[in-house]
C-alpha cells in the first residue's frame, strides 16, 4: 500500500501529444472503405436519421456482411456503440453534403467520420497514456516515450485511418481505468463507472474492466465510492440488456447467432477452447499478431511486475488479468475461424493500458533496447498502415512490395491523388492484376515508362512538401517554451 502520486503529465504536453498524432494520422487516413463492420455502423446511422427505425438499409453495397436478422428486419450485427456514435456525425454531414444512399458516397463520408471519430479517438487515447504513465511514476521522458509508441508503433495507428470501434472501446477504458485509480470526487467515480459500462456496448468483452474497476474503486473508497461508480456503470450496461432483448429476444442473446452470413463460415456460432497455435498466432502471426507489430509492449508486461514491487498491486493485477481474460476471450472466438487472426484488434482495448505501464520501463532500460524496440515498433506500424487494405496471405510481403512500389507514401498520396489527378505512376500501374514486376521493369525503358516514373517523382514532391509543411507545425509546436509548473506533493488515497 503506498501513497498514489500526483500526475505529473501536464495539460501543455497533452495538448501537443493530441494535435501532433492527430495531424499525422490526417496525412495517412485511407479512404478505402472494405470492413464490413465499418459499413454497417455507417449504414445503421444514416438509416436511423433518414427514417426513425434502427436498421440498415443498404447491406447490398457490403454483401450483408456483418449484418444480422432481427425478425425480418435487417440491423447491423456488430455492438451498437459505433453507430450510435455516428448518428450526430451523420446528421451533421447530412446538413451540409446531403443524404447518403450511394457507394461513393459512403466512401466520403467514412472519411469525415474516421478524421472525427477514429483520428480524435486514437489521438485523445495518446494523451491518456501519457497522464496514466504519469501516475506510474514514469518521468516527462517515460511518459513522451510510453505516449509517442503508443500513438505511433501500436495498431492505434492503423486504427486512426481507418473507422473501427477497437480504438473508441481502448480509449473508453484506459479513460475509466485512470479516472478510478485518480479521482476523489463521486462525480469522477461516476464518470469512470459510466466510461466503464460505455465500453461493454462498444466492444462485448472491454465491458469486463468494469469488475477490475469495481475492486479498485472499492478498496480506495469503500461502499459509498462503489456506490458511485455503480451508478454510473449500470444505465449503459442496461441499455445493452434492452437492446440485446428488443432486437434478440433475451439480455443475453447478441446478434452473432443471427448473422446473414455466418451459416457460409461456420456451422454454430460459438466459443470453442482454443489450442496453442491461436494463442500465439494472436500475438505473433503476420496477420495482425500485436506483439509482432508492437513489440515495445513487452515493456509493458515488465511494467506491470514493477508496478506490483512498488505496492500498486491491485491496479496491476486488474490489467494483467484483464489482459489475459482479452487474450483467452480472443483465442476462443478465434477457434472457430482457423483462418482468421485478428488479435491486434481484439487485443488492442489492454494496449494503451500496458503502453501507460511501459513508461517508467521505458526510461530504465538502456539506450540500445529503448531504441530497438521503438524504432521495430514504429517501422512494422508504418509498414501496415501505408499498404492499406491487405488482402494478401502473406500481409507482411506485401506491405513490404508496396512500399518499395509506393516509395514509402500513405495510401491517400500514392493512390487517392494519382486517382483524383487522373495519373498514372508506377505504383498504380502495378496494382493493376495483369502487371508483374518484370513487366513494369521492361516498360522503363519506353517513353511510357519514363512518364510513369515522372509521374510517381511529381506525387513524391507533392507529399514531400505537405510533409514538410507538417513536420514544421509540429516543430513549432514542440519548440515553445513549457511553463514552469511546481509539483506539489498532495496527500492521496492509498491505493494498493
Amino acid at each position: 500500500m503506498i501513497a498514489a502520486p500526483v500526475s505529473r503529465s501536464t495539460s501543455g504536453d497533452r495538448g501537443r501529444l493530441f494535435l501532433t498524432a492527430l495531424l499525422i494520422y490526417a496525412l495517412f487516413v485511407n479512404p478505402v472503405l472494405t470492413n464490413p463492420m465499418t459499413w454497417s455502423a455507417l449504414d445503421a446511422a444514416g438509416a436511423l436519421v433518414e427514417t426513425g427505425r434502427w436498421q440498415v438499409r443498404h447491406s447490398d453495397l457490403y454483401a450483408d456482411m456483418d449484418v444480422a436478422l432481427s425478425g425480418s428486419r435487417k440491423v447491423a450485427g456488430p455492438p451498437p456503440g459505433l453507430a450510435a456514435l455516428l448518428v450526430p456525425v451523420y446528421a451533421a454531414w447530412r446538413t451540409v453534403a446531403g443524404p447518403v444512399d450511394t457507394a461513393e458516397r459512403y466512401v466520403v463520408f467514412h472519411v469525415f467520420a474516421t478524421l472525427v471519430i477514429a483520428a480524435v479517438a486514437s489521438a485523445v487515447a495518446t494523451g491518456e497514456v501519457a497522464a496514466l504513465a504519469g501516475w506510474l511514476g514514469a518521468s516527462r521522458s517515460g511518459r513522451l516515450w510510453a505516449a509517442l509508441l503508443f500513438a505511433f508503433g501500436t495498431p492505434a495507428f492503423l486504427f486512426a485511418t481507418r473507422l473501427f470501434k477497437e480504438n473508441v472501446a481502448a480509449l473508453v477504458v484506459i479513460a475509466a481505468f485512470r479516472l478510478t485509480v485518480t479521482t476523489e470526487r463521486p462525480i469522477g467515480r461516476a464518470a469512470a463507472g459510466l466510461l466503464a459500462g460505455f465500453a461493454a456496448v462498444m466492444a462485448y468483452p472491454t465491458g469486463l474492466i468494469g469488475l477490475g474497476l469495481m475492486a479498485i474503486t472499492y478498496v480506495r473508497g469503500g461502499r459509498r465510492s462503489l456506490a458511485a461508480f455503480g451508478l454510473g456503470w449500470l444505465p449503459p450496461l442496461a441499455a445493452l440488456a434492452l437492446y440485446n432483448t428488443w432486437f434478440f429476444g433475451r439480455p443475453w442473446h447478441f446478434a452473432y447467432s443471427t448473422y446473414i452470413n455466418m451459416p457460409e463460415v461456420v456451422a454454430h456460432v460459438e466459443f470453442r477452447w482454443p489450442d496453442a497455435s491461436v494463442l500465439l498466432n494472436t500475438l505473433v502471426h503476420q496477420r495482425e499478431g500485436l506483439l509482432l507489430y508492437s513489440p515495445f509492449l513487452v515493456l509493458g508486461v515488465i511494467g506491470l511486475g514493477l508496478a506490483w514491487r512498488q505496492g500498486r498491486r491491485l491496479p496491476a493485477a486488474v490489467v494483467a488479468v484483464f489482459g489475459l481474460v482479452l487474450w483467452g476471450l480472443t483465442a476462443a472466438w478465434l477457434a472457430q475461424f482457423p483462418r482468421a487472426f485478428t488479435g491486434a484488434r481484439y487485443l488492442f482495448a489492454a494496449v494503451p493500458l500496458l503502453a501507460a505501464f511501459a513508461g517508467p520501463v521505458l526510461e530504465r532500460v538502456g539506450p540500445r533496447v529503448r531504441w530497438t524496440l521503438a524504432i521495430a515498433s514504429v517501422a512494422l506500424t508504418y509498414l501496415a498502415v501505408q499498404a492499406g487494405h491487405i488482402a494478401d496471405q502473406a500481409p507482411l510481403v506485401y506491405a513490404v512490395k508496396t512500399f518499395v512500389s509506393g516509395s514509402g507514401l500513405p495510401v491517400l498520396f500514392k493512390e487517392t491523388l494519382p486517382a483524383a489527378l487522373g495519373l498514372e505512376t508506377l505504383h498504380t500501374t502495378l496494382g493493376r492484376p495483369e502487371v508483374t514486376g518484370r513487366d513494369l521493369l521492361a516498360m522503363m525503358a519506353t517513353p511510357a515508362g519514363w512518364r510513369l516514373a515522372l509521374n510517381q517523382v511529381f506525387v513524391v514532391v507533392v507529399a514531400a512538401g505537405v510533409f514538410a509543411a507538417v513536420a514544421g507545425v509540429i516543430h513549432r509546436l514542440w519548440s515553445r517554451p513549457r511553463p514552469v509548473i511546481p509539483v506539489a506533493v498532495a496527500p492521496a488515497p492509498l491505493v494498493p
